[in-house]
């Protein structure tokens, strides 16, 4: 109840309530008289010695102290060491003194531009800062993207697209994600629009539609899509599809223009011209999409256009996407638009099998085969064939049989005559440790008379072997 009251606002005190509770005159007085006696105390201090507190008659320098005689202040500075407390008070005044009374220097006068503060500092680092990340995005500029309205990445887990899975259309938001959030998101609502997923291919088809309607470019481009293929229950229709393709070309859909450029090649819905097909390849391909990069690609080779099918092959190749890898390593090991590459060529397959790209396992493992017959007609010593075999296998890139075929070469087996030069070539091309051993030792050694006259006498005992069994 007394917190109550206290709080309550009827009973605080008014102003003249407030008037009434100050302080009282007499303690006012008894606190006046107090301060003047103490002020008479530390005067009387002042006339008494410090040491003894008899009438002081010799003052301390420093004006912090007195004596009665000469005893007394030996005592103080002697025995208590007021001598050097003393000198630190009178030297710290002089120099107080003395820096009040120095003229004070005249203001600097600064002509041109104002020094630069700790601000102009921080706003030039930061300029310097975004210049050099201006520069790096010059030399490394980002990849277009296909579409403004998906981005470099999927909105979802924020992984940049997969060339090789693609990517699926949600046609109830129009927006696509990666096939593994499609595989994660399975029949449950969309992650984006969080609409319900659609119960049949006629509600799904209304969704389309709508976006359609709203000329929504992906929409158009994906209906068109359907028509081509019969997706949703409807009848397939080329020229409709063709119609659709070219509505969307016109809002700029990379994805509608390949397409419309596959349909003018080949005559799907209109009429075949190859000028306008090479104009929408070129278009999509320009754009860096992966996909229309490809089919340009193989448009170019079926018209002889070989250095140009290269170019694009490489561009393709060079985004990861797995088939224009796999068609890099024939392009090296055949040499079509460029020169033959052994080395390339197993590069570029390695990269498309790591992909689980069949063609290029199955390169890879017609390579590993040659070399393991190679190798059995070795341990047989059929020499002959074994050089052959790995002749085979060592022109499609295979390190091993690159190394095995140097090794021929040195030791002049396989009814080969012994070059070493032509070993070193061999050795050179492979890059397996053993090569490089073998090359090390060859240039170390520098072929000394001694080791060639051992193998020629070896070569002499070979041909002679073989002359007495024939």
């Amino acid at each position: 109840m007394a917190s109550k009251a206290r709080r309550d606002p009827s009973m605080m005190a008014s102003g003249d309530d407030r008037d009434e509770m100050k302080e009282p005159e007499w303690m006012v007085k008894k606190r006046e008289y107090e301060q003047r006696m103490a002020r008479a105390k530390n005067a009387k201090l002042r006339t008494l010695c410090t040491i003894c507190s008899a009438k002081a008659k010799l003052p301390c320098p420093c004006g912090t102290a007195q004596y009665c005689t000469v005893a007394c202040q030996r005592i103080d500075w002697r025995d208590r060491g007021h001598r050097t407390a003393c000198k630190k008070i009178r030297d710290d005044r002089a120099a107080e003194a003395a820096r009040m009374e120095a003229p004070t220097p005249p203001k600097e006068v600064v002509y041109g531009p104002a020094p630069r503060s700790h601000a102009d500092e921080v706003r030039a680092r930061i300029a310097a800062e975004h210049e050099a990340a201006r520069v790096r995005r010059e030399a490394n500029p980002e990849p277009e993207p296909e579409s403004a309205r998906f981005g470099s990445r999927c909105p979802v887990c924020f992984e940049d697209w997969d060339v090789n899975a693609g990517n699926v259309l949600r046609t109830c938001c129009c927006r696509k994600i990666c096939r593994s959030c499609t595989v994660k998101v399975g029949i449950g609502p969309c992650p984006l629009c969080r609409v319900p997923h659609p119960k049949d291919d006629a509600e799904q088809l209304a969704q389309l539609r709508r976006h359609v309607e709203n000329e929504v470019p992906e929409a158009i481009a994906r209906l068109g899509r359907a028509y081509c293929n019969g997706d949703f229950g409807l009848v397939k229709s080329s020229k409709k599809a063709a119609r659709l393709y070219k509505r969307a070309v016109e809002l700029e859909s990379m994805d509608a223009t390949m397409r419309l450029g596959h349909m003018y090649e080949h005559g799907y819905g209109v009429e075949q011209d190859a000028k306008k097909a090479d104009e929408l390849y070129r278009v999509a391909a320009d754009r860096g999409v992966a996909l229309a990069q490809n089919g340009y690609m193989k448009f170019l080779e079926n018209n002889g256009r070989k250095e140009e099918a290269f170019r694009y092959n490489m561009m393709a190749a060079q985004q990861g996407h797995a088939e224009s890898e796999h068609l890099m390593g024939l392009r090296y090991w055949l040499g079509l638009g460029t020169e033959r590459s052994s080395q390339e060529s197993t590069r570029w397959h390695v990269r498309a099998a790591a992909k689980g790209y069949k063609d290029a396992i199955d390169s890879m493992k017609e390579k590993e085969h040659q070399y393991t017959w190679a190798t059995q007609l070795h341990d047989e010593n059929d020499h002959v064939g074994a050089f052959r075999q790995f002749k085979l296998s060592a022109d499609q890139g295979f390190a091993l049989a690159v190394f095995a075929v140097g090794t021929y070469y040195e030791e002049g087996l396989g009814g080969v005559d012994l070059d070493i030069d032509e070993a070193k070539r061999w050795y050179a091309r492979s890059d397996t440790e053993a090569a490089k051993s073998a090359l090390a030792a060859l240039e170390d050694k520098g072929k000394s008379k001694v080791s060639l006259r051992r193998r020629r006498r070896r070569r002499a005992a070979q041909a002679a072997k073989r002359g007495g069994a024939a």
